[in-house]
């Protein structure tokens, strides 16, 4: 037999209960302490002087609640439910979100797949719901890229396990708000090969995938890790991942500091430019992000806030929007309100400030 704590009421009470927690009267004593025994005494005592509720242990049969977890039905709803709040934040309606979703619950379909995203969904939410967004961005850029339905699903995998070989790194390393040593940068750079390796050692995992997977951190330039690749002996699908990985990681809080915008982000990407990113990728993933929604509202480096007036259009980049203004840099209301064009050269002074 086992003893559960559960709660009760004192009429409640049964012989063999063992208090709980130690239980004070109206003046702040101790009535009755922690691991008493249940007597008449202390039965007599509780019914003249209390009558809230009791946490007591009870023996309970060993079977007397069991469970049975769909363990693989809870991780594809958090990921459902992490795909559908960033695409919503994120992702350009026009894009067909139920497509990508298909390929990723495909991809799901596999024990094996949901055993390896387990540790990761332990280490708490930034690692498992970064897993999740890249592998969203990856898909959109693949889509964009007009990637077979097969490589799809070969992208959308190494792209979900592409961190796995973060269980085997301290969580002090991953979550420290300061910045890393050398010595601990260099154990964070060893997570691709940690990742290969347990790829390598789980069946259903091909070659491939564990190659991708072993690359997603190599740069262009050769001075990425841990193989030092350059641009030609680089996956494709590994410069996809590089590129949402990155996206995900700027446009996300992490404990050494604060988020940026998507516009920011954005922005960084490009003047990384071709000497980081292939431009087929980069636009690929630019024109599945919804910078500037229609209706968004913004400040302008002017100080004047308003709302984005115009939709953005399919396969294009909102990067100098129209904006209807509201207030003006005063902060008071503007009975007409006054449009900017900031594509217009006369304006190329006046940036987005923030998006509000």
């Amino acid at each position: 037999m086992a003893e559960r704590i559960i709660k009760i009421r004192v009429t409640e009470l049964m012989e063999g209960d063992i208090i709980a927690k130690d239980i004070y009267n109206s003046m702040g004593s101790v009535l009755v302490k922690k691991n008493s025994d249940l007597n008449d005494t202390i039965v007599q005592r509780l019914f003249k002087s209390y009558n809230d509720y009791i946490f007591v242990y009870r023996k309970v049969n060993d079977s007397f609640n069991t469970y049975e977890i769909n363990i693989n039905q809870i991780i594809v709803k958090q990921i459902e439910d992490i795909i559908d709040a960033t695409a919503k934040k994120f992702i350009k309606q026009d894009k067909d979100m139920e497509q990508i979703k298909k390929v990723l619950f495909e991809i799901l379909n596999n024990d094996n797949i949901i055993k390896l995203l387990l540790p990761i969904r332990a280490l708490g939410d930034n690692v498992f719901n970064h897993s999740v967004n890249v592998a969203l961005y990856s898909l959109c850029v693949a889509r964009e890229m007009f990637l077979p339905y097969s490589r799809q699903k070969v992208l959308g995998t190494a792209a979900l396990l592409h961190d796995i070989g973060m269980q085997k790194i301290s969580r002090d390393i991953i979550y420290k708000v300061e910045a890393l040593t050398d010595s601990e940068k260099k154990i964070m750079q060893r997570h691709p090969k940690y990742s290969f390796d347990i790829l390598q050692q789980t069946d259903s995992i091909n070659l491939e995938v564990a190659s991708i997977v072993l690359q997603h951190h190599e740069r262009y330039d050769g001075k990425g890790y841990p193989l030092g690749l350059k641009n030609e002996k680089i996956h494709q699908m590994a410069k996809i991942i590089s590129l949402c990985d990155m996206f995900d990681a700027l446009t996300n809080d992490r404990p050494y500091r604060q988020k940026f915008e998507k516009n920011e982000s954005v922005e960084y990407l490009l003047s990384a430019g071709e000497n980081n990113y292939s431009s087929e990728i980069l636009y690929g993933l630019i024109n599945s992000i919804s910078i500037y929604p229609y209706g968004q509202w913004v400040k302008l480096s002017t100080g004047d806030i308003g709302v984005i007036a115009n939709q953005e259009e399919e396969n294009s980049f909102n990067y100098r929007p129209e904006i209807m203004v509201y207030i003006d840099s005063d902060g008071k209301g503007l009975e007409n309100p006054r449009f900017i064009d900031l594509s217009l050269r006369n304006n190329d002074n006046i940036t987005i400030e923030t998006i509000i």
